[in-house]
């Protein structure tokens, strides 16, 4: 994919987000079950960067910890949403730009999140330049967790097969793994949501290459894959 196509399609999810913001964060009010344990990957006293905070809904594992959490989103009405909810002096939300630079000093973080966010990101560059930038603001020692969905199943698989067949007729500008997805807040607006339908090896590789030592990956529930990498 070129870089005009990839900065579309940066730009189109943030625009996307913002108009589906509302329905977006009443259907995720709660976070996913079988993935309560990662909680335990961030301690008492860590920084932790939710990367892709969405409304915020990650902090339901921490009700009982005590961490500074910094949840980033794109979206700026996904922030706004997370913000009123959960906001307060350990709990910050900030918008940031689809840049490929994270405003954050080296080593910062002790544990970072980034719960369904990659599979959003256009070209294996990009993809390669923000896990380079989780490398960058991890602390040594430090975690970082990731969950992308498992897009090779049968209600997504048509999405896949309608991008190879537009490709081999030279009507998509897309790579072959990617897709869109639809998404309607059952109003007036309805978009077309990009992702990447990453396997286990690709993503596991993904984050090899920045320089993180993988320690589990895995299908979870069949619908997420989940890959927990250290510094």
């Amino acid at each position: 994919m070129n870089q005009e196509t990839a900065e579309k399609i940066l730009k189109e999810t943030e625009r996307g987000y913002d108009l589906i913001a509302g329905k977006f964060s009443e259907t995720r009010k709660h976070f996913w079950r079988g993935l309560e344990f990662i909680a335990d990957y961030a301690r008492e006293g860590d920084k932790v960067l939710d990367f892709g905070c969405g409304n915020g809904r990650l902090l339901e594992l921490f009700s009982n910890k005590n961490i500074d959490y910094l949840g980033v989103d794109v979206s700026e009405k996904l922030v706004a949403a997370a913000q009123e909810k959960y906001g307060n002096e350990k709990r910050k939300f900030q918008k940031i730009s689809g840049s490929e630079n994270l405003e954050f000093a080296d080593n910062y973080f002790n544990t970072i999140y980034s719960i369904a966010v990659f599979h959003h990101f256009p070209s294996q560059k990009y993809r390669e330049d923000m896990a380079r930038e989780l490398y960058r603001t991890t602390n040594g020692g430090g975690h970082v967790v990731t969950t992308v969905w498992n897009l090779w199943q049968k209600r997504y698989i048509k999405n896949i097969l309608r991008n190879w067949k537009n490709k081999i007729f030279g009507k998509s500008s897309l790579d072959w793994s990617d897709c869109y997805i639809s998404f309607s807040d059952n109003g007036k607006s309805k978009i077309q949501r990009f992702h990447h339908a990453f396997t286990k090896r690709e993503l596991k590789k993904l984050f090899q290459k920045v320089g993180f030592r993988i320690e589990k990956c895995e299908t979870i529930n069949g619908r997420n894959i989940l890959l927990i990498g250290k510094k």
